[in-house]
């Protein structure tokens, strides 16, 4: 299996002991064609900050003093390891890659803008591929979406999503299977909206005459803060499973929710926040510290693709509270158990598997149909 690049950096000692990659090995296929493809996904990845933080003078607490005092791989460090023994690391970046804009920017007081070499934390981190089809990728206009692509062009980072006049999909392959990656974000006018559905089914053949075997849809969309996820949630899932996804990953409500599971497909409606600027703990307030990564074990037999198993990872997006100091972190013991509550709380009649020290929540095989 083709694994990462390696970057020289420290991360915590429990990560350093983590168990290799758990699988219920009862529950998966076997046999000498079996190859597996692990893929991780975060929360929504905010790796900046608001101009209003900015106009503040923010100080010793906001992201940019962050990275300037402990340097780009300090947001992803805490679970590097993990990032770095997968094949893909897949995040929802929040915010635009921008220096000087010279068109301005939104009105809003959530706008979020990291400079371009920011691209560099995702480097760092042992991510590949980014989503931006979501709320703040126009909040700097189509400048700041030319400069946001070009700085992830640079650094050899994918990226996919259809808005905002962007309609791009990802590829990537390893060992010579081929994963796709497609972002959707709803639009509320109907014709704004028609338009950016045939953009993604467009995206989603591309992905298939390409060879892809596995497709992975983001979704962007729900209530922020809410711990249910909602119906436009639900319709955006069928959607995309109609469109041929074999995954589909929410963000936006920025709280872990449920997990949907049928016809082969895993829905995960919303992960919760990751390594995230836009939220200090200091004058704005860090909501809700937990959340989740979810890592999926993706089974093939030659090329043909069997189904895959999900473990949930649940972590705190920073490692102090109240104040952000924007580096996630696992969490065990009891910490851990009000992640998975908090997930398992939105999951209808779907059961959970419990977490364990050391190997997550090992979820059932799902094959697919």
């Amino acid at each position: 299996m083709g694994m990462k690049r390696h970057w020289l950096i420290m991360g915590l000692a429990a990560l350093l002991a983590l168990a290799p990659l758990a699988r219920a090995e009862s529950t998966v296929p076997t046999g000498d064609n079996i190859r597996v493809v692990t893929l991780s996904c975060t929360g929504d990845v905010l790796i900046g900050a608001s101009e209003s933080i900015r106009k503040k003078g923010a100080g010793t607490y906001s992201y940019d003093t962050y990275i300037d005092t402990y340097g780009y791989a300090y947001p992803f460090a805490g679970l590097y390891d993990m990032f770095s023994r997968d094949d893909i690391t897949f995040v929802n970046l929040e915010n635009v890659l921008a220096d000087e804009i010279k068109g301005g920017f939104s009105k809003s007081r959530l706008v979020f803008r990291g400079p371009t070499d920011y691209a560099k934390i995702l480097t760092a981190g042992s991510v590949e591929v980014a989503n931006l089809a979501n709320n703040h990728t126009e909040n700097y206009g189509v400048e700041g979406m030319q400069q946001t692509v070009a700085a992830l062009e640079a650094e050899g980072i994918g990226y996919s999503g259809t808005t905002f006049g962007l309609n791009q999909y990802c590829i990537r392959e390893v060992d010579g299977l081929k994963i796709g990656f497609v972002g959707l974000y709803p639009r509320y006018n109907a014709q704004d909206r028609k338009k950016n559905q045939a953009q993604a089914q467009a995206c989603f053949e591309a992905c298939r005459e390409e060879g892809c075997q596995v497709i992975v849809a983001s979704i962007h969309c729900g209530g922020e803060y809410q711990k249910k996820h909602a119906d436009m949630q639900e319709k955006y899932e069928k959607l995309c499973k109609s469109f041929g996804a074999h995954l589909v990953i929410g963000n936006h409500p920025h709280v872990p929710q449920g997990i949907h599971v049928a016809d082969g497909v895993t829905c995960l409606y919303s992960l919760g926040n990751f390594t995230f600027g836009g939220n200090t703990g200091v004058d704005e307030t860090l909501s809700v510290i937990q959340s989740y990564v979810a890592q999926f074990d993706l089974y093939f037999d030659g090329d043909t693709y069997l189904g895959h198993q999900l473990t949930i990872w649940p972590i705190h997006i920073s490692g102090t509270s109240p104040a952000n100091n924007y580096q996630p972190v696992l969490v065990s013991g009891e910490d851990a158990e009000k992640v998975m509550k908090l997930i398992q709380n939105d999951c209808g009649r779907l059961k959970l598997n419990p977490y364990v020290d050391g190997q997550g929540a090992v979820q059932d095989f799902v094959p697919w149909q």
